[in-house]
């Protein structure tokens, strides 16, 4: 077990319950303080929050925050905070929502309409690079460094074992 792995079953460890990792997590907190420390602060908190009582409302609290809220004048409405209150719809029209949006749209397509633009039928030529010999050279040695770092790297063996080949 690994300190990852250990992030995954570190509640169920706090919290006592029993699953199959569990002797191995006992065995990493053993070898690993940093882990260790880690849970310790964990269930510390965990001690802390199920010792918390939170405050509790007065009997009558529901009743009065009834109260100011009715007192409270209804707030405008986004539409009617931009326009002024001059242009009012009637707030449970489907139908009209509907039929503002397909206007919306219509007017969209139009817009976006061209009735001239054709695709090109004969594909255009990529440009061809003229690039002398010597510019060719001047970038095989340019990447010289990172050529050598592969040709080091593909050859050694440790890389090989950990990727699961044997030499």
């Amino acid at each position: 077990m690994n300190c990852k792995q250990l992030e995954r079953y570190a509640i169920e460890f706090i919290e006592g319950a029993a699953f199959p990792e569990r002797e191995a997590v006992e065995r990493h907190l053993a070898i690993c303080a940093a882990c260790a420390e880690r849970l310790q602060g964990f269930s510390d908190v965990s001690r802390l929050l199920d010792g918390w009582e939170g405050i509790q409302p007065s009997a009558s609290f529901d009743a009065r925050l009834g109260q100011r809220v009715a007192a409270q004048p209804a707030a405008a409405g986004w539409w009617e905070r931009l326009t002024g209150g001059w242009l009012r719809f009637p707030s449970a029209s489907p139908a009209l929502a509907g039929a503002a949006l397909a206007v919306v749209l219509a007017a969209v397509a139009l817009v976006r309409y061209d009735p001239f633009s054709f695709p090109a039928t004969e594909p255009q030529p990529a440009p061809v690079a003229l690039v002398s010999p010597a510019a060719d050279e001047l970038a095989l040695y340019q990447d010289l460094p990172v050529l050598e770092d592969w040709d080091m790297l593909s050859n050694f063996e440790v890389l090989q074992e950990l990727n699961g080949k044997t030499p």
